[in-house]
């Protein structure tokens, strides 16, 4: 296994939209920056971007691997992938996590995705620049690109999936809010097409079946294909959530049913 941690993005005004075709996103940063000169953009935490990149064992260099983008939970970080991997598969993947876009402590040790305009913004850019940085450090399928995430990191990974549904092969969101701000559905015509996995606790009262029936609708007005699965469990992260998300990635993978095996519960994360 092969764990990297690297620092880029050191200045959010090098970055480059990786979108040239998107007439929405091309300085979109810019124009939030300027229309509020105290939003978070000025905040000490966008300055060092940390990113996490995972190689598998048995690495083949002239295999293309699936890429699994991860977003952390709140109060985390982008170590979290760390413990998400042993649980997701060791071997199937080349995966990538970057860094929350507001820190949550003074020690800036813990970070969270922010909701505004301008911290969807900047974490539309993160997460492509994170994507680029692992594509160059490994060989990586192009067209088997996942986003995923837990907590408030799956509802961040929720936002952008819809918004870029060609970039992407699918979305796991795991216990994260089905957003309803910053038009979700603005681009739902090719979000149709988008492969997408939605699991939750029944007993969370953020993202339990209350959260999820409101957004059926929703869902159902606009046609999205996904997959819904309900745990027994409040806002945790459960091993069997991640195996289960393994089998439903490699069947998009290889086109077939992915052989599911057994795997006891346990939980070793908590939103």
């Amino acid at each position: 296994m092969i764990v990297l941690h690297s620092t880029n993005l050191k200045d959010w005004r090098l970055m480059r939209n990786r979108l040239c075709s998107s007439e929405e996103l091309v300085g979109r940063i810019e124009k939030l920056q300027s229309s509020n000169p105290v939003c978070q953009l000025e905040d000490p935490s966008y300055l060092e971007h940390q990113i996490c990149l995972f190689g598998p064992e048995r690495y083949e260099p002239r295999y293309e691997y699936p890429l699994v983008v991860w977003l952390h939970s709140c109060s985390s970080g982008e170590r979290e992938l760390e413990n998400v991997m042993p649980a997701l598969s060791l071997q199937n993947y080349v995966a990538c996590a970057p860094r929350g876009t507001v820190a949550c402590d003074p020690e800036g040790k813990l970070f969270r995705w922010g909701s505004s305009n301008a911290s969807t913004a900047i974490a539309e850019e993160i997460v492509f620049d994170t994507i680029e940085m692992a594509c160059s450090q490994f060989s990586v399928a192009k067209e088997r690109i996942f986003l995923a995430g837990f907590g408030g990191g799956g509802s961040m990974a929720w936002q952008i999936a819809l918004r870029y549904p060609k970039r992407f092969a699918g979305v796991v969101s795991i216990c994260g809010q089905f957003p309803q701000e910053h038009r979700p559905l603005s681009n739902y015509e090719n979000a149709r097409d988008l492969p997408s996995l939605w699991l939750y606790g029944n007993e969370s009262n953020t993202c339990g079946i209350q959260q999820v029936c409101e957004s059926l609708p929703v869902m159902h007005a606009a046609s999205l294909a996904v997959d819904i699965r309900q745990y027994p469990c409040g806002n945790e992260l459960l091993s069997n959530m991640l195996s289960d998300t393994n089998s439903w990635l490699m069947e998009r993978v290889t086109s077939q049913p992915a052989a599911v095996e057994q795997c006891a519960e346990e939980s070793f994360s908590r939103n």
